[in-house]
């Protein structure tokens, strides 16, 4: 699940709104035109009111809004998305964290986009209006944000509104929605306030019935600013003599902010003051920690109290419990204390950092630490917090964190050095990595033989290997990781690390290289496999996903035997540690193995046994792929009527909205609309997935969605269009020892295969990378030998679909019994059988038997 805490609740309430608020038409109206649009922008600097704005209008908007108040933590990738689900979850999409839970882990091995298809996806599946409010976006700065949130605009479903405040412009264009009409912008002068909204706020809001001079002199000197006016009021509010404050009041609002500061500081009780000051150090507040900073034993009553003085103090919740300051205001404060109390902001962020670690409200713990400058603190929260930061997946954030805090050497451990060093790996920083592994290994090497030196040195072997395969550069860590002798303790926070929650295929994620196959990946990863077991890690997860990604490798390759042996050492590890993310790939490519052998009751065994096993850990993610391979398997068999069974147990979204992180599940549905002679809607869906599969440079997926478009080009009789999209498919398999993925496809693909054999021997010489003819040939040598085999060639090869309708007339069906089963008309099934006996070149059923059993169509095929 998402990470819920308190802080990340007060992150994502909507602000409240005082029943007397100056309402504001005018800019309300503007709010509503961005219903129109796909983004509205609110930029203004601080103190423009653009919260107050927003909050008034989310609250009178009738369709759903969630909002997101971001802050400098945010500036993580993972985290900022994570948050984004958390609000909509929080907002009336129930369950969809618990639903994106998986695409979001899936980051670890998927770039963001494929986890924002799938939220769009989520989003798209609705009806009701919604808004989504961005406030305070000038805090971000990371690059990666802003690029997946222009994507995340660029497919927005049309009944979904972004709406972003921020002080500056945004930092990605939107010129293309701006000519569009798509935009709606809202900009500082249209913040200002008029002169009656200034009146109304000064009568309704603070009870202050001023002159009409007097109106007009605070619109002239504030320029309308609303910041300037709020300062205004409360120095009113807390003066007896008015006359003698608006003498004292001139000059622009540029220059009056402090000046106001100070009269609404110096005019406050000396308790008040202190309150303030003391707390100013704080993000946001309670009454728990800021009794920690003031001793003061009534905080909830202070809260309220300057709350109700609008005294620029913002509710976070609607319990009038969690509370943070206006910027503006948090700004003056600081700089008041630092100026009144120099290093006393030290002081009070330790206590906060000891307060909320109290409370195990770890993540603020640390960074009040940090900014108490107090590193020694830090750590210890850090070092006793690394499992949650590992397990959400923020890298960039803890790397940011962790980059804070100086001198490492003093300050962390040597394996607390190492997790710094898989962070670096992690976020891209291969060069920072490679030095500072090498830094670490240097001074490391004096250490005490010890248990913890040990543990050391198993880590330092995992975080070399992390970086030899983000790198490539596997012949040097051959030669430099056999230097590794003896035994040594396995470190659990390193060998026992999940690393696939979310897919069926280990060879689909960046530790199975995504499809790669080489002799050299598969030496590295046999010899990595064989330096894990010999010092005593047989069992560790990292060891068995290896063996998985070689196993899957094997069978792909179609070194049955081999794969199987893999295999083996898989099963009874994943069972007794109850990994899914181990169990799954391994069914799948056991079931696969029977398959290949025709024995279609052991593989269906194998996959309901596994659903059973997943089901009783609770492990609900792993059901939809199970589920789709039973799918698979009745397809293989020809049941169609099975097929359709099986995958209509699948949640409607998986098929309705094609994603390539359910891919599994699209192409099994891909198969079956093929098999139903669906083409046309199997070619949309696999344009849909194909461009994923690209940006996410999964090879594998590349070929299997080729290999369907070419079949499902040769079953509309388009050969050329089949012959392109088999020479893709063909070009990744031949630099990667691809062969199953085109064996598995049987007939159809042995028959296309053919075809493309002969425009080889036709043009000695293609435009473009060429597929090697030794290539070709070697998979066609590698059919059965009753594919190859016929005493006449066909006028024009059987399409699966047809090859689907032989087999059911060689068991004796009738065209009624071949409509029910496939879920045609009878006239369908006339059309079909018309198509294939012009193609065996025959005129009835019998003689299309006895054809098919002459050229090896079918074995033994029963003659009426």
């Amino acid at each position: 699940m998402l990470h819920h805490s308190i802080m990340l609740k007060t992150k994502t309430a909507m602000p409240a709104v005082r029943s007397n608020s100056v309402h504001r038409s005018r800019l309300l109206q503007k709010m509503d035109a961005g219903l129109q649009c796909r983004l509205t922008t609110l930029y203004a600097p601080a103190g423009y009111g653009k919260t107050t704005l927003l909050s008034q209008w989310a609250h009178q908007y009738g369709g759903s809004t969630v909002w997101l108040s971001l802050d400098e933590m945010d500036n993580d990738l993972i985290r900022f998305w994570r948050y984004i689900v958390f609000t909509l979850s929080e907002s009336g999409f129930a369950e969809l964290s618990e639903r994106m839970e998986p695409a979001m882990k899936a980051t670890s091995h998927t770039s963001i986009f494929t986890f924002i298809d799938s939220l769009l996806n989520e989003l798209a599946a609705t009806t009701q209006p919604l808004a989504i409010i961005l406030d305070d976006y000038h805090v971000i700065s990371d690059e990666t944000i802003h690029n997946s949130l222009a994507y995340f605009l660029e497919y927005l479903p049309s009944h979904v509104h972004l709406y972003i405040a921020s002080r500056n412009t945004l930092p990605f264009s939107t010129v293309k929605w701006n000519v569009r009409h798509e935009v709606c912008h809202i900009e500082s002068g249209q913040f200002l306030f008029s002169y009656q909204e200034t009146d109304s706020f000064y009568r309704q809001v603070h009870d202050l019935p001023l002159t009409e001079t007097q109106i007009e002199q605070l619109v002239k000197s504030t320029e309308g600013w609303i910041a300037g006016l709020q300062l205004a009021a409360i120095s009113l509010v807390n003066t007896e003599n008015h006359d003698q404050f608006f003498a004292g009041f001139t000059g622009s609002h540029r220059n009056i902010s402090e000046y106001l500061f100070h009269e609404v500081i110096m005019r406050l009780p000396e308790e008040e003051r202190s309150f303030l000051l003391k707390t100013s150090v704080l993000a946001r507040m309670d009454a728990h920690v800021c009794q920690a900073l003031t001793s003061l034993p009534q905080c909830q009553q202070m809260l309220t109290r300057l709350h109700r003085q609008n005294i620029f103090l913002i509710p976070l919740d609607d319990y009038g419990t969690w509370y943070r300051y206006h910027h503006l205001f948090a700004d003056f404060l600081r700089s008041q204390l630092e100026q009144t109390a120099p290093g006393e902001a030290r002081k009070l962020h330790r206590l906060a950092s000891e307060s909320y670690a109290e409370r195990g409200m770890t993540d603020e713990a640390i960074d009040h630490a940090i900014a108490a400058t107090d590193y020694t603190l830090a750590a210890s929260f850090l070092a006793q917090h690394i499992p949650v930061l590992l397990q959400r997946g923020e890298f960039s954030s803890f790397l940011k964190t962790l980059d804070s805090i100086p001198d490492h050497e003093n300050h962390f451990s040597p394996l607390f050095r190492l997790i710094y060093v898989f962070l670096l790996v992690a976020c891209g920083f291969t060069d920072r990595a490679e030095l500072a592994l090498t830094q670490l290994e240097q001074s490391a090497a004096s250490l005490e033989d010890s248990t913890e030196h040990q543990q050391f040195l198993s880590g330092l072997f995992f975080v070399r290997a992390n970086l030899v395969f983000a790198t490539g550069d596997f012949e040097s860590w051959i030669a430099s990781s056999s230097q590794l002798s003896g035994e040594l303790p396995e470190s659990p926070l390193f060998y026992h690390f999940n690393y696939n929650t979310t897919e069926p295929f280990i060879r689909r994620t960046r530790f199975g290289l995504k499809g790669m196959l080489s002799d050299q990946t598969e030496a590295v990863g046999k010899h990595f496999s064989s330096i894990l077991e010999a010092h005593g890690w047989k069992d560790s997860l990292i060891n068995l996903y290896t063996i998985q990604a070689l196993a899957e490798g094997l069978y792909e390759e179609n070194r049955l035997e081999e794969s199987l042996d893999h295999l083996q050492r898989v099963r009874l590890v994943a069972l007794q540690k109850q990994i899914p993310g181990l169990l799954v790939p391994y069914a799948l490519t056991s079931a696969k193995h029977k398959l290949v052998e025709g024995n279609f009751v052991a593989a269906r065994k194998i996959i309901s046994e596994t659903r059973e096993t997943v089901t009783s850990w609770g492990g609900s993610y792993w059901l939809n792929p199970l589920q789709a391979f039973l799918a698979h398997i009745a397809i293989q068999e020809g049941d169609i009527a099975l097929a359709k069974t099986e995958l209509s147990k699948l949640p409607p979204p998986i098929l309705n909205q094609p994603s390539i992180q359910r891919e599994l599940e699209v192409l099994t549905y891909v198969r079956l609309l093929l098999a139903q002679q669906q083409e046309q809607e199997a070619l949309r869906i696999l344009t849909i997935l194909k461009p994923s599969s690209i940006r996410e440079e999964l090879l594998i997926s590349q070929v299997d969605i080729a290999i369907l478009q070419a079949l499902a080009h040769q079953q509309c009789g388009n050969k050329k269009e089949a012959l392109a999209f088999l020479h893709e498919a063909l070009l990744i398999g031949g630099n990667n020892c691809y062969v199953r993925s085109f064996l598995d496809e049987g007939t159809a693909m042995s028959h296309l295969l053919h075809d493309y054999q002969l425009r080889l021997k036709k043009r000695s010489q293609q435009p473009g990378p060429s597929v090697s003819a030794a290539y070709v040939n070697q998979l066609l040598s590698l059919f059965p030998k009753k594919m190859e085999k016929r005493k006449a060639p066909l006028i024009e090869p059987l399409t699966g679909k047809e090859m689907i309708i032989l087999s059911m007339l060689a068991e004796g069906a009738s065209n009624k019994m071949i409509a029910d089963e496939l879920g045609n008309t009878l006239g369908t099934v006339k059309v079909y059988l018309h198509r294939i006996y012009g193609k065996l070149g025959v005129t009835n059923r019998t003689q299309a038997l006895l054809k098919a059993q002459e050229i090896s169509l079918l074995e033994n095929s029963p003659v009426d």
